[in-house]
This record gives C-alpha cells, structure tokens and sequence, in this order.
C-alpha cells in the first residue's frame, strides 16, 4: 500500500520541486497562476510535492529516528554515552544555534511550508469545480498546520510565512509570532482542512479524520504548559475531548484487534509497524516510504544484532548494531503481562551463531520498528513514520476528558476517560483501570526509580508481588493525568510522542534530568523465548545508577531547540533578541 509514492508523476515532481538554494526554491520563483496552475493536473503534481518533503533526511527520513529529534532525550531513549558523535547531541541536549542539524531541520520544515503557500496561492485559479479547489486548499491547509506544528513543537513561536517565497529577495522579513500564535495560526489551519478533506484518500494522503486527529493534538498543546493557557483555561481541553470523540465516534477507524491469551498476541500488536501491515485499520495518517532513495531510517536504531537475523515465533526480522539504549525507568515500568513490552522492548542481543544472548537492563534496546528485509542503506528501509493512530485518540481523550471533569469517571464527551483509556489497555492486556487501581498506594518500603517503582517489586516472593510495578500520588485527577502520560509512553513508545508529551504537560526536565540506567538485572534464556517474560528475572534489578543517562544533563532552555543562526543573520525582522533563551 506505498501507492503514493509510487504515482508515476512522482519522478518528475522530484525534480521540479528540489531545492537549489536554502533561501528560496528557485523553480518555484518564477510560478504563476498563467504558466503552471492551470488544471487539476498542475495542482496534483503540487500538491504531491508537499508530501514528497517529508521525506526529507533532515525530518522524518533520518533526523527524527537516527538523530533523535524528538524521539530521544527523555526517560525512553537515549544515544549510548560512548557515543559522542553529532547522532547523540539531542540526546546530549548539546545543540547549538550554529549546529547544521538544526539549520537543516529548520529549512527542510520552512521549505514544505512554502510549497503549501504556494498551493493555496494559486490552486483558486485553476479551471475546476469549487468542490475540487476546496479540497486541493485543505491539503494545503493541512500540510502547512502539521509542518508548523513541527515548528512550534522543537522552537516555540516562529516566523509565520503564508504567503508563497516567489523570488530569492522577497519575503525575507518575517517577524517572529509568539507561541501562542503560532498554535492559533495551526489550529485555524486544521480547523480549515477538516472542513474539506475526504473522508478517504489514498494511503499517505491527508484525511478528514487525520485533521481532526492532529487538531485534537493541538488544542491540548495550546492549553498545554508551554503557552499563556498553561492549564488554567478549560476551553482548550473542552474542545480537544469533543474534536477526539469525533474522530472516535464517526470515523469507523479502529485498533487493530489482539486475541486474549493467544501466545502470538504480542505480534498481533506489532505487525502494524513492520512494512507488510503498513497503513494497518488503526492508521489515520503515516508518511510513506519505499526502500532506496525514498527509504527511511525507522527501525535503525534497534537490537543490538550485529548485522544479523533474529528469528522467533512472530518471524525473522534484521538488525543492526542499535547504539541506543533504554532507560531502566522506562524498560522496567511495562506491567510484566503487558504485551507491549514483548513486541518493543529488546531485552537480549544476538550472538554469533544469531542466537538471542541475555543483556544487563542498561543495554536493552528499542525492537518496535523491525526490518523484514536487509535494506540497501543504513536508512533506506520501507519503514513508514506513523504520525497518528487511533490508540493515540483514545488517550487524547481520555486526558482531555480528564482535564475538564477532573474525573475519569465523567461521560460529559461521550464517553468516560477510564473507558478510553482501557480501550487501548485492553488490547494490551492488563489490567484495566478504576478507582480502586488508581487510588492504590505502593505496597513497597522503597521508591527507586521514577514513576514510584521500587525493586522489591520484581521480586515474587514478596507477598504484594502482583506483576505491577508504577504507583501514583494526589489526587484521582492528579494520579489519573499520571496514569495517561505513562500510557502514552507505553502505547506510543519511539514513535516520536513522548519528547513532545512532556514537554507540553511541563514534565520534560524534571523526567529526562531524573531517568536512569541501573548496573545490573538480567532475564533468564528461557525468559527470552518469544512471548518474552518480563518477570523471570536471573538477576533482580537492584537500585544502583553507576551508568550514564546522557539526557541528564537537560536544563529548562532545553525544551526548545535553538533559532539558526542564519535565520536570525538573514531575516532582517530578526535579532539576537528573538533567539530562544539560553542559547
């Protein structure tokens, strides 16, 4: 189902939209409704070329999952610390406003934006229908919202561009817009596409369902912890609940189903990341790539394979040399029945004869996004970047709903935040969560690791043994908006969320400076035969932290990326004076 990039038009698309200088694409410089934008035709191969952005190196192609952009840096996942090379300087959060990783991030973004200008500019001049035209604009719409949501995500409020780069000297000076403005200038974009996008597009295309998805998201990070709003206006919340059980409620799209005590249930959950279950029922939106020049680097910071194949009951899958390691509050806080853990988490490595070989829990790896094949570059997989899936509502509106009501027992919406939430518990098999769940103290003398998990409940033969490892504190509302972030976490895990779920609830310091990798704790062989069991430790975990976490060395400039320096030399509306504090 790589059906859009496999539009024969593509090709010549490639070329007629490729960047020839980093202020301005020069092909597009001399666009006008008279000489190109005359048929739906023109149009299409346009718009076709937003999505052919993304899959730039410098964004979803390799800097979000090789260099970490947005994936790394928190209490998942981390470059190892022997890795000192420019792939760990989000993780070291050592970036600077000279760093080409950034000036490449911050252009391949603005260049997306431009071609979207460029669409809804010269889209109302084409002989078609209003219908046709208004669909083409929400494309637009859409793509220029979700590459500002980018924007606002890593740098806060930026310059907002709505208007097409026709030439090397135009449009140069653009001021900076708070953030504030620049989610309202998402939102209002969103809220445009969703009017008139189709229900149904062809994989990679942008949908009803996908605006209204990512509008959800952005409603929540404008009531979020880095705007005025910071959690004291409702509205923001109200309006995220309702928009998320829309999508719930009238889009027919559902999880994709795991049978209950099946031993292969852990592969049901994760044949949606692999390539052959692409674009799976659950999809709302990924962006699509085909092994080669177009391929991706999703999966390449796996299991520390060696080059080898793991084989095991859900197939046999390639790895690399992984170079990226888990924290232990992270690896060890998956309930020990919870599926997840055995499709995502890697707890062993390969040995020479490809045999799985037990691994200390600092050196357990990400295996969620797996390689079927060898593909013909470190990043030229057919991995797709799934941007947003139901699972991911579910829990958009359960932390809306919880937000609002301040209690997740509340259908206010349409239905209760603990039925959302246990929507996505369900299929991940464990338990499901109540009051009673919820309000239960830690049984345990010690708090080791964040999140309140204590070693001595790994241990069975603790008399409070139960396979559950987090507790919460406050409030039912407090506990309850603890419980959705770290489901999350767990659900979400290296699909580019948990950076910016942290961020926006004003928890990303405090988590990434206070993650850790403890020495030791290991599983048995036996443990390491799919399904994997997380509970049948050789080696208990025990509370040391002799290793290197290297997002420890966060501070609170860090949760956004520096202005580049050529932007702020170039765009006379900016000074030093707008660059991002700290920098």
């Amino acid at each position: 189902m790589k059906s859009l990039n496999k539009i024969v038009s593509v090709l010549a698309l490639i070329g007629m939209v490729s960047c020839n200088s980093e202020l301005d694409e020069v092909p597009f410089s001399t666009l006008t409704p008279e000489n190109v934008f005359n048929t739906v035709e023109d149009v299409e191969s346009a718009t076709v070329g937003m999505y052919i952005g993304l899959l730039d190196p410098n964004t979803w192609r390799i800097l979000y999952p090789v260099h970490g952009f947005g994936t790394m840096g928190t209490d998942e996942w981390s470059c190892n610390a022997g890795n000192s090379g420019e792939q760990s300087l989000f993780s070291r959060y050592t970036l600077t406003s000279a760093s080409s990783l950034v000036k490449g991030h911050w252009t391949a973004i603005y260049k997306v934006i431009n071609r979207a200008n460029i669409v809804i500019a010269l889209t109302p001049n084409i002989d078609a229908s209003q219908e046709v035209i208004n669909r083409y604009l929400a494309e637009a719409h859409f793509m220029r919202a979700f590459n500002y949501m980018e924007l606002a995500t890593f740098y806060g409020g930026v310059p907002l561009n709505l208007e097409p780069t026709t030439g090397i000297s135009s449009d140069l000076g653009i001021a900076r817009s708070t953030e504030d403005e620049t989610w309202d200038q998402i939102i209002s974009d969103f809220e445009f596409a969703e009017q008139y996008l189709p229900e149904i597009q062809i994989s990679g295309r942008a949908t009803k369902w996908a605006a209204k998805g990512l509008l959800a998201k952005a409603y929540m990070a404008r009531g979020g912890a880095t705007t005025t709003a910071n959690y004291t206006d409702p509205i923001w919340f109200e309006k995220a609940a309702n928009k998320a059980y829309e999508v719930i409620s009238k889009s027919g799209i559902v999880l994709n189903p795991t049978t209950p005590g099946d031993p292969m249930a852990f592969a049901q959950y994760g044949k949606q990341f692999l390539v052959s279950g692409s674009n799976s029922q659950e999809s709302i939106f990924e962006i699509q790539f085909t092994e080669g020049p177009n391929g991706s680097g999703w999966g390449y910071r796996g299991l520390q394979g060696g080059r080898r194949f793991d084989t095991g009951l859900a197939g046999s899958f390639y790895s690399l040399w992984g170079g990226t390691g888990l924290s232990s509050d992270f690896a060890l806080s998956f309930d020990d029945s919870d599926i997840r853990f055995k499709w995502s988490i890697g707890p062993y490595g390969l040995n020479g004869a490809s045999a799985r070989t037990k691994k200390w829990i600092r050196q357990w790896t990400p295996n969620k996004q797996r390689w079927e094949n060898i593909p013909g570059t470190s990043w030229g997989s057919e991995n797709n970047a799934i941007v947003l899936r139901m699972a991911d509502i579910y829990l958009l509106y359960a932390e809306a709903s919880n937000e609002v009501s301040g209690n997740p027992n509340s259908s206010t919406f349409g239905m209760s935040a603990y039925d959302a939430i246990n929507t996505v518990r369900n299929r991940a098999q464990v338990t499901q969560l109540d009051d009673t769940y919820i309000m239960t103290d830690s049984p345990y003398t010690t708090v080791d690791l964040l999140d309140g998990i204590s070693m001595e409940s790994f241990d069975k033969t603790n008399a409070n043994y139960n396979g559950r490892h987090v507790y919460y504190t406050g409030s039912l509302k407090d506990r309850f908006r603890a419980a959705v972030l770290k489901e999350r976490s767990w659900e979400l895990c290296f699909e580019k969320q948990r950076w910016f779920d942290l961020k926006r609830t004003g928890n990303l310091v405090r988590v990434a400076s206070n993650a850790s990798q403890i020495d030791r704790g290991r599983l048995t062989d036996a443990a390491l035969a799919d399904p994997v069991d997380k509970s049948d430790f050789l080696d208990l975990p025990v509370a040391t932290r002799t290793h290197q976490w290297l997002p420890n060395g966060i501070q609170s400039h860090n949760i956004y990326l520096p202005i580049p320096n050529v932007e702020i030399q170039l765009n006379p509306k900016l000074n030093t004076a707008d660059q991002n504090p700290g920098y």
